[in-house]
């Protein structure tokens, strides 16, 4: 079963760049921690940026079943699908959770279906 999510980043002039994410909505954010314990809030706005393009992620930063090097899959909808300040809070495929991160100090927050509130997961 997939739970959907969506996953922005919030700039510091407050837009949030975000995409829509098929798999694992309800278990990404020790794989949203991992990432950026490797990357930058930079790294992750690209990703974002070329998962807008191919309709969102299939699946974010998992090893799959080989166990190698953690990978991101895009969809390959062939029609772009952008999440960003307007529709970021709205229902996408489903969603089960939201994933916003702090672009400055890379924390993150996450809001699912069944909790409601917006809870603070710190820094990473």
């Amino acid at each position: 079963m997939s739970t959907h999510s969506a996953l922005g980043v919030q700039m510091e002039d407050g837009r949030i760049i975000g995409c829509y994410v098929h798999y694992d909505g309800a278990t990404m954010i020790n794989r949203i921690r991992e990432f950026l314990e490797e990357h930058t809030t930079t790294d992750l706005v690209l990703l974002i940026a070329q998962a807008q393009s191919t309709g969102g992620i299939r699946s974010f930063h998992t090893s799959g079943l080989d166990q190698g090097a953690p990978e991101t899959d895009y969809l390959d909808d062939n029609e772009s699908y952008v999440i960003d300040e307007k529709n970021f809070h709205e229902d996408h495929f489903g969603t089960y959770a939201w994933y916003l991160v702090n672009y400055k100090d890379s924390t993150c927050s996450v809001k699912d279906q069944i909790d409601g509130p917006w809870l603070d997961m710190g820094d990473f």
